[in-house]
């Protein structure tokens, strides 16, 4: 299988089936936000809503036409190849898995407007290593899937940055140098560890969204290197002192 890949900056996406490209890469860390097996549901939703155009029905999430494409969500996958790397790995939707017992979870409260919705109050994610349970009270931005949100999503389980730089940050002391994530979606870790300065290594097998990635990857790396050469002139004329 021939596998395509792109370098932009200290980021390597690949175009691929993850189970094909992993045990060729190095990284010390896993953050990943893989298929639940919900697509089937999603495109009913999403029809549903089409028809009734009814707010309370419980298809308000489904108003973005990106739900329209979910069929790559038709069944959840085996993780097992994933802990079989051995690597500190943060799983969201881990409740959706047959995972091993931890005490340690990530609770991602989704905010206010999602109150006694139709929808989830909040996502969970799964946790390979010791720690306590932590919450998670950023990335509230996004205001329950609807068309007009900012910002828009271009994915239909997009996370906001700041969630997965919040989960990056919880990696135990000593990982997370180079975060994998082998279900890429549009690019969001790749995007947070570009914000905090980490190496990442990203894995998509739908070229659509692959290409998103890559743009989006792009547009942060430019970001920090304009900031990075903004505080290095500063520096440079002791503006900073």
């Amino acid at each position: 299988m021939t596998i395509d890949s792109v370098h932009i900056g200290n980021c390597t996406l690949y175009l691929g089936n993850c189970r094909d490209v992993m045990n060729t890469l190095a990284f010390d860390s896993i953050v990943c936000d893989p298929p639940y097996g919900l697509g089937k549901h999603a495109r009913w939703s999403f029809e549903r809503f089409s028809k009734t155009r009814n707010l309370h029905s419980g298809g308000t999430w489904a108003a973005n036409p990106i739900y329209r494409e979910i069929d790559w969500d038709e069944e959840a996958p085996d993780l097992t190849f994933l802990l079989e790397r051995d690597v500190p790995t943060i799983i969201f939707g881990g409740n959706y898995f047959s995972l091993p017992p931890n005490r340690k979870w990530i609770v991602w409260d989704k905010g206010e407007q999602f109150y006694r919705r139709t929808f989830a109050e909040g996502e969970l994610a799964y946790c390979n290593f010791d720690g306590n349970v932590r919450i998670c009270k950023c990335g509230t931005e996004f205001n329950c899937g609807f068309v007009h949100q900012k910002p828009v999503k271009v994915h239909p389980t997009q996370k906001p940055v700041k969630v997965m730089e919040y989960c990056i940050s919880e990696l135990p002391k000593g990982s997370g140098n180079i975060v994998c994530d082998p279900f890429m979606g549009s690019g969001t870790t790749g995007v947070a560890c570009v914000r905090m300065g980490k190496a990442f290594v990203g894995i998509e097998r739908k070229k659509k969204y692959f290409e998103i990635a890559c743009q989006r990857i792009e547009r942060a790396v430019a970001d920090y290197t304009n900031q990075f050469s903004e505080v290095r002139e500063l520096i440079e004329t002791k503006e900073l002192f």
